[in-house]
Formats: structure tokens, C-alpha cells, sequence
């Protein structure tokens, strides 16, 4: 017996695993002590979720510092 269907939709399924890394990355900042990178993980999930930014950004790799 399968489970039901989930109501989602492909577009919310698509999204949690950016959320889920962003937030991921910020744990992995704050566990190296990197708080500013951390910072600017959490600050690019909430305008992400906040703003309905849904385009892909490719993180330039520059330092916070």
C-alpha cells in the first residue's frame, strides 16, 4: 500500500533543499566560528523566504569579513 500523494506542489519540493542548505551552511559557519559567513547565510534565506526570491543566486564565494 502506498501512501497518499502529498498536496505539494513540484515548485515547494524544489525549495526545501534550498532552505535546507542555506540553513545547513550557517550551522557549519557558526560551528567553525565563522559568525559574519553564518550571518550571511541566514540574511540570504530570510529575503529568499521573505522576498519570494525563487531564482537560483550561485554564491560568488567572497568573504564577509
Amino acid at each position: 500500500m502506498t501512501p497518499p500523494s502529498s498536496p505539494e506542489s513540484d515548485l515547494e519540493q524544489g525549495l526545501r533543499p534550498r532552505a535546507h542548505t542555506l540553513s545547513w551552511m550557517a550551522s557549519l559557519s557558526v560551528a567553525a566560528g565563522e559568525l559574519r559567513a553564518a550571518e550571511g547565510y541566514l540574511l540570504e534565506l530570510l529575503a529568499w523566504c521573505a522576498f519570494g526570491d525563487r531564482s537560483v543566486v550561485e554564491f560568488s564565494g567572497a568573504q564577509l569579513d
